[in-house]
């Protein structure tokens, strides 16, 4: 008996590990990649960096698993899920602070995704799942009214944040109803984002990296290609098959605390009571919406 509640503390330690680490690096994108912006890294210079570099990594399982990525659901998938969505959240990066991003991108995302959810999957959420969206919702508008007001130039980026969580959440409900592996659909989007991206990235390449320093794109490649995508992708998967979605979404909400806290003194951005009143509402609402279970779906998956 004694060996098993051993085994079973040991098994929930792994779990929290894996969890912590995903969460770790899911803030690092949010910094590396404000970072590579802030470096004047172009976004057609990150876009290729990200998926040019996991691509070259992820050729072998790429060819192994051809037969389910070359289809037009994935196509579908991958220009949704990486291509539309990287342009976005990208795009975002060049013109909002990475306190924004921090509070925006995982804050903004479940609500997405729990909306589009409930319309077009037949998801159908409690009352309290709701009301976490709501007070969730409420410290965005927050944000976004502070932004428009204050008349600074951040606007284009928050919206580039706002339209990137869109596509993600479209992509995740389609991802759902299609039922991919999580693993082919991350090769998916890999190859269907580089497939479709170089040509274009073949013509600006009199303009690649000019004035990047080599070891910043070491640093995004390493960290895009590489982290963001592959051990990311695993710990985030291991902990959910330990500690379920439910406890693994509650924790994400320490993304947003973790990467403004580090944002504040790394790149010198400010503290504005708008930030502070997301921070506080996106925080409230993961953890009330994460613990309260989604009743099953109306309708059938095929």
């Amino acid at each position: 008996m004694n060996s098993l509640v051993q085994s079973n503390s040991k098994t929930m330690m792994q779990g929290y590990i894996y969890a912590f680490v995903a969460v770790l690096i899911w803030t690092g994108f949010i910094l590396i990649s404000r970072a590579g912006a802030l470096a004047s890294l172009s976004l057609p210079d990150m876009m290729m960096i990200r998926f040019g570099t996991a691509f070259v990594l992820f050729c072998p399982a790429i060819w192994i698993h051809r037969k389910t990525i070359f289809q037009w659901r994935m196509v579908i998938l991958g220009s949704i899920g990486g291509l539309a969505y990287s342009l976005s959240v990208f795009n975002g990066f060049q013109y909002a602070p990475a306190t924004h991003a921090a509070l925006l991108l995982p804050g903004l995302m479940p609500i997405m995704i729990a909306v589009l959810a409930y319309f077009l999957a037949g998801e159908r959420h409690t009352r309290f799942a709701w009301i976490g969206i709501g007070i969730s919702s409420l410290g965005i508008l927050a944000l976004l009214l502070e932004t428009l007001l204050s008349g600074v130039s951040y606007l284009v980026g928050d919206i580039s944040f706002v339209v990137s969580c869109l596509f993600w959440g479209i992509f995740t409900v389609l991802l759902r109803r299609w039922r991919f592996a999580p693993w082919h659909a991350t090769l998916g989007v890999i190859t269907v984002t580089t497939l479709v991206f170089t040509p274009y990235y073949l013509t600006q390449l009199s303009n690649a990296f000019q004035g990047v320093a080599y070891s910043m794109i070491a640093l995004q490649a390493f960290y895009q290609g590489v982290m963001a995508i592959a051990v990311q992708f695993v710990c985030y998967g291991k902990a959910v098959h330990i500690l379920g979605a439910t406890k693994m979404g509650a924790l994400m909400a320490l993304v947003p605390m973790l990467a403004s806290v580090f944002a504040v003194p790394l790149f010198g951005e400010p503290v504005t009571t708008g930030l502070v009143i997301a921070l506080v509402c996106i925080s409230v609402g993961t953890l009330v919406g994460s613990f309260l279970p989604i009743k099953a779906p109306m309708i059938k998956v095929k």
